[in-house]
Formats: structure tokens, C-alpha cells, sequence
């Protein structure tokens, strides 16, 4: 399955002094604030609001200078009593919107994103957020109608179609995905994670060679991004070029945390290369590092089947058994290896087995080509 690792939305830095109804008495501190001494920005804003607190705009001072400061909590309460003192105060809400996605504050992020949106409805930024909000709760068709929307105010928003392409790829309405990353890597020439996509998108409609290329394009972009180094390096695995995936992979070792799954494609490539003793090497090192791995002890097996290291092979199988019971064709090797080594009693449980686990599950092995990377908004997809 596809994953999604990582929040795309709008970049927190939009804290630009738009100061509202208080720039004439609050001098002090928006030096303070423009010298970036937060703190002593905090002590003014503090001070006259000791005297008034009937100032929505210092209080969205006070929020904007605890957040320079890194207190969210404190800016978050502040922005709130500027919108309850103001209830039309569309810069407050936008910033009680970034502030309540940044610290995962989920039923209040709702709330405060339609409220943005009421108080200001041409807000484009605001509809996005909106939309990330629904997407989160797989609300679909709420979130698409506000990433639509934000296009239709801002046709140069790459993130709007950038979303909506997630969006569709979540529904495997591959096509279209394509479509909405195109137009967002139009928009936005080195938007990295939107090629990222539009490589898989490509990839899931059999487009290798285009899908090759958006992961190059990536590399381009950022010559560290590992995960695009894999999937280079499977895209040309399932083309059939063996070495250019063997190099994309090796580099992806040097630059990528999760080595495992890396290695264990390396050991794939190997295989179909009939360098077997390399993938030996490949599928060793995978289940070193990350030991619940069921494919490479697979693999593993087949390889020492082949090689009539029954022992061996026996072992592997026992291990991919011990951590998938209903591993049909584990237990069809393993009856091989057993019948090899003149073990039929063994041979016959273990073929019995098969039968049972194959008409119960279906399982049947498939090599990995598809990698678990993928780019989008919703970490818990």
C-alpha cells in the first residue's frame, strides 16, 4: 500500500505585522517587535493591555510576538480573545487556523478554518487550509470543493493542485492525479514532492519511462531526497534495467534511515540478474537490519531451494512461517526442501498446510516492485 508520511499544507511564515486597529499606541513594542525582541514586544503588548484589555488589535500583537517567541499556547490564547473582542477579525482567524494545524489541535482546527473562510471568503489560503482539514477526516468531496475553489481565486496555487492530485491517488483515480500534479509542477517548476507523485502516478498507469524521469527530475531538485533514489531505482528494476537500478538503489543506501527494504530490493535486482550470491548478501543485510521482514527469508529460501541447501532453505521457511502462519507458499517450499532431504512425513504436513493456508487466504508471493513512499498530506494514510 501506498503511504503518506508527511503534512503538505501552508507554510507557517506568514506572521507579517499587519497590526489592525492598534498602530497608534502601541509604538513601544512594535520596535521592540521590528528589532525581533520578542520578549520585550510581549512586555509592552502586556503593559497596555494592562490598562485596556479592550484592544482586539494588541492582543493580536501579544500573538504574533508569542509566537516569534515560541510560546503557541500563549498565542493561541491571545488571538482568541482578539477574534471574541472582534468577531470579524479575519487576520486572527488566519492565524488561530496555522497555529491550531501546527500544534494538532483537530476539533478546534475545524472550527477556526470555517470560520476564517466565513469571515473571509476570498481568503485562498484559507479555503486550502480548509480543505487539508476535511482531507484529514476524509471528508473527500468537502475537501476537493475547497481545493477547487482555491483555484478558482488563485489559479497559480501549486499546493491546491498538488492536494487535489493526493486526493485523487487516494481514490486511485490515477489519470486525474497525473493531471493535477502536471499542472501543479507547471505552476511550480521544482516542486519536488508533486514530481515525486507524478512519478508514481506514471508508474501506476504503466508509464515507466515517464515515471523514470519525474524521478530524476526530483534528484535534480534535491540531489539528498532518498526515497526518490528508490523508486528510480524500482522503476528501472521493472523496466527491466538492472544496472541503472542497482546504481539508483546503492545511492539511495547512502542517503536513506530505512535500509532495510533497500537492501532487499538490491537483493531483488540481484536475483533477476541470476547474481545470487550478491543477493544472498542483499537479503542478509535486509534482515539484519529489520529481522520481521517476511520477504527477504523468503526469498532467501527459494534461493537455497534452488541451490539444494536444504537445511538452509528449511530454516528460511520456518522463519517466514513463524511470522506469517498463513504464508501458503512457504509451506509449499519448505514440503520441497523436506522431499529433498528425504523427510516425507514432514513434506507431506507441510503440503497439507499449503492447501489449507493457499484455499483459506490466497496468499501467493509477489517480488515488491511498488514502494511504500509516497507523498501527501495525510500522515495517517
Amino acid at each position: 500500500m501506498l503511504k503518506l508520511f508527511s503534512v503538505v499544507g501552508i507554510a507557517l511564515t506568514l506572521f507579517t505585522c499587519r497590526y489592525g486597529d492598534a498602530k497608534d499606541i502601541s509604538v513601544a513594542g512594535d520596535k521592540c517587535f521590528g528589532n525581533g525582541q520578542w520578549d520585550k514586544a510581549v512586555d509592552e503588548y502586556e503593559d497596555l493591555l494592562s490598562k485596556n484589555k479592550n484592544q482586539p488589535g494588541i492582543y493580536y500583537k501579544l500573538g504574533n510576538a508569542y509566537y516569534k517567541e515560541g510560546n503557541l499556547e500563549k498565542a493561541l490564547e491571545a488571538f482568541n480573545k482578539a477574534t471574541l473582542l472582534k468577531p470579524d477579525y479575519a487576520e486572527a482567524y488566519q492565524r488561530l487556523s496555522e497555529i491550531s494545524m501546527q500544534i494538532g489541535a483537530p476539533e478546534d482546527e475545524l472550527k477556526v478554518c470555517l470560520k476564517e473562510v466565513q469571515k473571509d471568503p476570498n481568503n485562498s489560503e484559507a479555503h486550502l487550509r480548509l480543505g487539508l482539514t476535511y482531507y484529514k477526516r476524509n471528508l473527500f468531496d468537502e475537501a476537493k470543493r475547497e481545493f477547487e475553489t482555491t483555484i478558482g481565486l488563485d489559479p497559480k496555487k501549486a499546493e491546491a493542485y498538488f492536494n487535489l492530485g493526493v486526493l485523487y491517488q487516494d481514490v486511485n483515480a490515477h489519470d486525474k492525479a497525473v493531471e493535477m500534479y502536471k499542472k501543479a509542477v507547471a505552476v511550480s517548476p521544482d516542486h519536488e514532492k508533486a514530481h515525486f507523485n507524478l512519478g508514481i502516478a506514471y508508474y501506476q498507469t504503466g508509464r515507466a519511462e515517464e515515471s523514470i524521469s519525474e524521478y530524476k527530475r526530483v534528484i535534480v531538485i534535491n540531489p539528498e531526497y532518498a526515497d526518490a533514489y528508490v523508486n528510480l531505482g524500482i522503476a528501472c528494476f521493472v523496466k527491466g534495467s538492472y544496472n541503472d537500478a542497482v546504481d539508483a538503489l546503492k545511492k539511495a543506501l547512502s542517503k536513506s534511515s530505512n535500509t532495510a527494504k533497500i537492501h532487499y530490493y538490491l537483493g531483488n535486482v540481484y536475483n533477476k540478474m541470476d547474481k545470487t550470491d550478491k543477493a544472498i548478501v542483499e537479503y542478509k543485510q535486509a534482515i539484519k537490519t529489520n529481522s520481521k521482514l517476511v520477504a527477504p527469508h523468503y526469498n532467501l529460501g527459494v534461493i537455497y531451494l534452488k541451490k539444494k541447501m536444504t537445511g538452509q532453505s528449511i530454516k528460511e521457511f520456518t522463519r517466514v512461517i513463524t511470522l506469517d502462519h498463513d504464508y501458503a507458499d512457504a509451506y509449499l517450499n519448505r514440503s520441497k526442501a523436506y522431499e529433498l532431504k528425504g523427510d516425507r512425513l514432514n513434506a507431506q504436513n507441510d503440503y497439507n498446510s499449503y492447501q489449507h493456508a493457499k484455499s483459506a487466504f490466497g496468499r501467493i508471493y509477489k517480488e515488491e516492485n511498488v514502494s511504500s513512499y509516497y507523498e501527501g498530506s495525510n500522515p495517517d494514510k
